[in-house]
């Protein structure tokens, strides 16, 4: 069937065989008009028997604007009517927000959205009301107006302390906002909490059928006062695509079902997941969570997180059938207090799962017939599943993790676990247990894992570091080489988090010492230059305008000694320095050093006198390190360094000191003991040594 439009006298477009339309029209008009026209009008359709003939109006009303139906919104209001359309209350294409609002502060019980053939475009954040059903037909949109919600915390759709809701999408609806303009800083102030809906304290809440898309902030936020928390909400057959900071937030919530729904897509701002667990404060809850059936992939930090600190209720939350794929990475945890995790026939396609400060007798994670796929070349040397802690966990005992029956497929022989401790934590003794298993794809044989052992190998190469002495040095028995390198090493090394960075400079010398960043987090990153007595000269702070930044720290020593560059952050980005002055090095202290390095050499002395001595290696991943004397010659290689271990080397010849180097390969913390010198350079000939 053929709509036809016909501009009226008053210059509205019409559809001609809309007769109650085009009557409310000529009444409008003087008689002659009337006539005129309304014998125009039935010639037409009379000429199209198609249109004539038609019992059933469009499915899509091609109206760019209609005015407000009076008589049924009285209706409305005095409880005649219990279902209204939207359009009753006016529709305008360029704008509708009006419309909407009132249409939806009406109260009726069942509002149907229409589809008018135009998007419903909005211009601030629509007021959800209780006790209501708003049905969306198939085809409607809900679009952010561009250049509007300028407020940082402005959804497209607000709930605050309401109950009894629904959001229901039939066929194809769509809620879209404006991700590129929301994170372009020309346009908007920069934030994370456009989001596409949120709820706040709400009850009793279903949202079904809907995608939410390009906003700027979450696809659903959950949030809550701080004491608050959403209580029986199903989110069902839904699609949070491309949005900037997560596709759903749950900050507070308990009897959560989220069913049927694909995530996918996230990215703009930190934390970018698919979905993210994250209370905001201790009275706070995630009790009773439930995702099932859902699809969260393409998310450009990871899947799913937990990231929650320790609350009065036992956290609580179960993922059934769910598919991770294509994501930065699957499954992260970090959960301070009692909770029951939940995976059940799960697939993991090339996802990683990293579980953080999993605490014996209050974390309970069970993986249960779930298959992570690591299999191909490209990842036969990754470790799928890693156990750690965080640094601020201090002698925490990790455990509550078990398997059953889950499979890890893979094309290496590599463990498909590890557990790696940044501080001083330990296992329980049946604290990582059940059944895991590995699938060859290449031999095509199932075994299963042995985790005692490698718990109790674990514990061996922990009671060896904890029985060593962290190194220390006085920096005033330190001086530069008395013979320098001619040569500036090309070896250079990334470092992260807190550092030190000592330089020797005689009085009067000038020093430049380059700083070359490469961005990591959306963060500034702050050093600062300390003299010989540990008093600030200057601070420098690095932008993030580019993804590398360049910045060469010129100073003039007005004494002679040893300077320090420092930077106190943590999470921050990740450095390389180089200096042109000899006496130079990293001073790394009792927790270790963090290095990112690519087949980078650390170079360090061994005083005279050191027969025997320890160095810690504790890696992010799998990791290769290679000790070497000072002739070159390998005296300790170790390819398959996948949890804190020590690296112990002899000298046959201890009369004299020597410069050896420690080769790494990959992300670790490096950890020197007594009574060994803590002072390493990626450039043997700047080196400084003891005096």
């Amino acid at each position: 069937m053929h709509s036809w439009l016909l501009d009226t006298p008053g210059g509205t477009s019409v559809s001609v065989c809309n007769l109650s339309y085009i009557r409310m029209q000529l009444r409008n008009n003087t008689m002659k008009s009337l006539t005129s026209l309304f014998v125009f009008l039935i010639g037409i359709c009379l000429g199209f028997t198609g249109c004539a003939a038609a019992t059933q109006p469009p499915s899509k009303v091609l109206l760019a604007q209609t005015e407000q139906q009076p008589d049924k919104i009285a209706q409305v209001k005095n409880g005649t009517l219990k279902t209204a359309n939207a359009s009753w209350w006016g529709f305008d294409k360029t704008d509708a927000t009006e419309a909407l609002q009132n249409a939806i502060s009406s109260g009726v019980p069942k509002l149907i959205v229409d589809n008018m053939g135009s998007d419903w475009i909005v211009n601030k954040p629509i007021q959800l009301v209780s006790n209501q059903q708003i049905v969306f037909q198939d085809g409607v949109v809900i679009q952010a107006k561009k250049g509007m919600f300028k407020g940082k915390k402005d959804p497209l759709f607000d709930a605050q302390n309401i109950t009894n809701i629904q959001l229901i999408g039939e066929g194809n609806v769509t809620f879209r906002m404006h991700r590129e303009d929301y994170g372009n800083p020309k346009f908007y102030d920069k934030a994370e909490w456009r989001h596409g809906i949120s709820l706040r304290d709400c009850s009793d809440v279903v949202i079904r059928g809907l995608t939410v898309e390009e906003t700027g902030g979450d696809g659903l936020y959950l949030g809550a006062s701080a004491k608050g928390y959403n209580k029986n909400v199903l989110v069902e057959n839904c699609n949070f695509d491309k949005n900037y900071r997560q596709g759903i937030s749950v900050i507070s919530a308990q009897d959560l079902i989220i069913r049927n729904c694909k995530l996918r897509d996230t990215a703009g701002t930190a934390p970018q997941f698919g979905i993210d667990f994250e209370p905001n404060s201790t009275e706070q809850r995630i009790v009773n969570c439930v995702l099932e059936n859902c699809e969260l992939s393409g998310n450009k930090s990871g899947g799913l997180v937990f990231s929650i600190g320790t609350l009065k209720e036992p956290v609580s939350v179960t993922l059934n059938k769910c598919l991770f794929v294509g994501n930065g990475g699957g499954l992260f945890s970090t959960i301070g207090g009692n909770s029951t995790i939940v995976v059940n026939d799960c697939i993991f396609d090339h996802q990683n799962i990293t579980l953080r400060n999993t605490i014996a007798d209050k974390s309970h994670f069970l993986f249960k017939d779930c298959v992570i796929d690591y299999t191909g070349e490209k990842f036969s040397k990754v470790i799928p599943i890693n156990i750690t802690d965080r640094v601020q966990l201090q002698d925490g005992i990790i455990g509550g993790v078990t398997f059953d029956h889950t499979i890890v497929k893979t094309s290496g022989n590599m463990p498909p676990i590890r557990i790696n401790f940044k501080s001083n934590a330990r296992t329980a003794e049946n604290g990582v247990a059940g059944d895991l298993l590995v699938e060859n794809d290449k031999t095509g044989n199932t075994t299963k894992f042995d985790l005692a052992s490698l718990v109790q190998s674990l514990h061996a190469n922990l009671e060896t570091l904890y029985n060593q002495q962290p190194a220390t040095v006085s920096i005033d028995t330190l001086q530069p080489p008395a013979t320098p390198s001619a040569d500036v090493s090309k070896n250079s090394i990334n470092v992260r988090n807190k550092f030190a960075f000592l330089q020797y400079a005689k009085s009067g010398e000038t020093i430049t010492i380059n700083l070359r960043m490469n961005r990591v987090y959306e963060r500034e990153t702050t050093v600062e230059l300390l003299d010989p007595k540990g008093a600030k000269l200057q601070t420098y702070t690095i932008p993030i305008d580019n993804k590398t930044a360049s910045l060469p720290i010129t100073f003039t020593a007005q004494t002679t000694g040893i300077y320090r560059l420092v930077r106190e952050q943590n999470f921050t980005q990740l450095i390389d320095l180089h200096s042109n002055r000899p006496g130079n090095g990293f001073l790394i202290d009792a927790k270790g050093m963090q290095f990112m390095p690519n087949k980078s050499k650390l170079y360090f002395e061994v005083p005279a006198g050191i027969k025997q001595f320890t160095i810690g290696i504790a890696p992010d991943d799998n990791a290769v390190a290679v000790l070497t004397d000072s002739h070159g010659k390998e005296v300790v290689r170790d390819d398959h360094i996948n949890s804190p271990q020590p690296i112990s080397a002899t000298r046959e010849e201890a009369s004299h000191a020597e410069i050896w180097s420690l080769e790494i390969s990959s992300p670790v913390r490096v950890l020197f003991y007594k009574p060994l010198l803590p002072v390493v350079s990626t450039d043997p000939g700047m080196l400084l040594l003891q005096k």
